[in-house]
């Protein structure tokens, strides 16, 4: 069987293929029209294909609204209160202030106390380093001997003669223990100093042998070693302490500072309590 040749297309009709016409008479399509010859919709018109588009109105702008209000609004919206708010804010703030001038007050009061107790606590450093103790080993064993708290017998002689072996009174007591001259001649007849001068209360272990011997014989003869008694007798006699038992104590026994009607026996007797008890702390 025998096939027609192929023949080549002319250049007129590839033309039309290109150009979309298949007929030799149509006329060439506007690029600016659609497939079905409407005109293509401009992006400023509306929807609708071929529709005019608005031409903006003088003095009328459209502006877009603001979401929200600004930084400043909500500042003035936050402090934009009622009184009632406005009451509880002043009372708060007088409050804190009052407060605040308490805790200045209180500071100030702790800070002074504190300087106080430090200028006390210096003057007792003082105190006690003041309160030597000299002839301890004679006051240790002759406290011994007789029964005594070495820590009073050495505030006896602190406060007596402060420690000073020569000391004379003007009532002409003397040594340590600051005899007085008719008790000397009582005590040196029990102590083995029978023919002993007055002179002899200047020897530091004389006077602390006789001191400590007429201390024990208050404690025995008023039967008690309270300190404020003993002390009270050795400075102005026992017979005066047992007066004042009987008028002024509530027991009969004891005496109290405020009790005692003599007044250099009071501050006598304070003072040895004082002494009594920094040589119990820091020396016995």
């Amino acid at each position: 069987m025998n096939y027609p040749p192929p023949t080549s297309p002319s250049p007129a009709s590839a033309r039309n293929r290109r150009s979309g016409r298949t007929g030799g008479t149509s006329a060439p399509r506007n690029p600016r029209q659609g497939r079905s010859g409407s005109v293509l919709r401009n992006p400023r018109q509306g929807r609708r294909t071929g529709s005019v588009p608005r031409s903006p109105q003088p003095g009328r702008r459209k502006t877009a609204k603001r979401k929200g209000k600004s930084f400043a609004g909500q500042i003035i919206s936050f402090f934009r209160l009622t009184w009632q708010q406005g009451l509880i804010l002043a009372v708060l703030a007088v409050g804190i202030v009052a407060a605040s001038l308490s805790l200045s007050q209180a500071q100030s009061s702790m800070r002074e106390l504190e300087a106080k107790r430090q200028a006390d606590w210096e003057e007792y450093q003082r105190e006690v380093r003041s309160f030597q103790v000299k002839y301890r080993d004679w006051i240790e064993y002759y406290a011994a001997v007789n029964r005594l708290d070495p820590a009073y017998v050495a505030a006896i002689i602190k406060r007596e003669s402060d420690y000073d072996p020569r000391a004379v009174s003007r009532k002409n007591a003397r040594g340590l223990m600051q005899m007085m001259p008719d008790t000397f001649d009582w005590v040196r007849k029990n102590t083995g100093y029978r023919n002993a001068e007055i002179d002899v209360l200047f020897e530091p272990e004389v006077a602390i042998k006789m001191g400590c011997y007429l201390l024990r014989y208050i404690c025995d003869t008023m039967q008690t070693d309270d300190p404020i008694l003993v002390a009270c007798a050795y400075h102005a006699g026992w017979g005066n302490v047992n007066a004042w038992l009987k008028r002024y104590s509530t027991d009969g026994k004891h005496l109290t500072l405020a009790q005692i009607p003599m007044d250099d026996t009071r501050y006598y007797a304070g003072k040895v309590l004082n002494a009594y008890a920094i040589y119990q702390q820091h020396y016995y």
